[in-house]
This record gives C-alpha cells, sequence and structure tokens, in this order.
C-alpha cells in the first residue's frame, strides 16, 4: 500500500471544545519579532494548558476566482527557503466547515490589497 504523501498541502478544522483563543500579540525572540496568538486547551489527561502558535501567512479573499476549482482564498506564507504561497479552499462535511490548503513556489509579484480592503469579522468564519 503506498504511503499517502502530505507534502506541501493541509486543512484545517473547527477548534476542539476545550480550546480558546485567550490572547494575541508580538514576543520578541532575540531581536526577531515574531506575530503569536494564545490557546488555552487540556492535555488528555485534563492538565491545563496555553499553547502558544507564530503567524505562518496570511490568506486573502480570492478575488479572482474564475473557476469552481480557483481557491477561496489566497496569500503569502512565511519561508525561509523562498517567496511562498498558500492557496485555501472552503469545504463542508457532515454539516461541519473545515478549509483545504496547498502551498506552493509564489509565480509573480501580485499586488496586494490594502488592509482597508479586506475586512474579516469573527462572524464570517464559518462560512
Amino acid at each position: 500500500m503506498a504511503e499517502y504523501d502530505n507534502t506541501n498541502k493541509g486543512a484545517a478544522f473547527k477548534p476542539f471544545d476545550t480550546q480558546k483563543f485567550i490572547l494575541q500579540g508580538k514576543l520578541n525572540d532575540d531581536g526577531t519579532e515574531r506575530k503569536i496568538i494564545l490557546i488555552k486547551d487540556q492535555t488528555k489527561s485534563g492538565k491545563q494548558i496555553i499553547e502558544v502558535f507564530e503567524k505562518a501567512g496570511t490568506l486573502f479573499v480570492n478575488e479572482k476566482k474564475e473557476s469552481e476549482n480557483a481557491p477561496d482564498y489566497t496569500g503569502p506564507i512565511s519561508s525561509i527557503v523562498s517567496d511562498r504561497r498558500m492557496a485555501a479552499w472552503k469545504r463542508m462535511k457532515d454539516g461541519n466547515p473545515y478549509m483545504t490548503f496547498a502551498v506552493s513556489d509564489a509565480r509573480a509579484k501580485e499586488e496586494s490589497p490594502s488592509s482597508g480592503n479586506i475586512s474579516l469579522e469573527q462572524d464570517d468564519v464559518p462560512w
């Protein structure tokens, strides 16, 4: 049986009932500024923990979506190797929203939308 290759792919699902987004901010690590979020959770044994996540990229609504197979969102991701991009597709299974992702090299430089053009409210997710 062939092993599944998930290189440059991913998925995201709604948070577990035990998870709660509690804080966001910045962390300076030896001169490098990092944008972080804190998620309150618990281990399988019930021990309370706070997980620290670092920003990996930004997704913008794909306003140029020309086909059903085109991604719903695209945007740059952080990579020390080269310019990389992430594409994301909204999905639904058994009434539960989730997203799938694909990572690739950036093609040509795209004009980034200004922050005034993008507005994501908490009510916008799930879609």
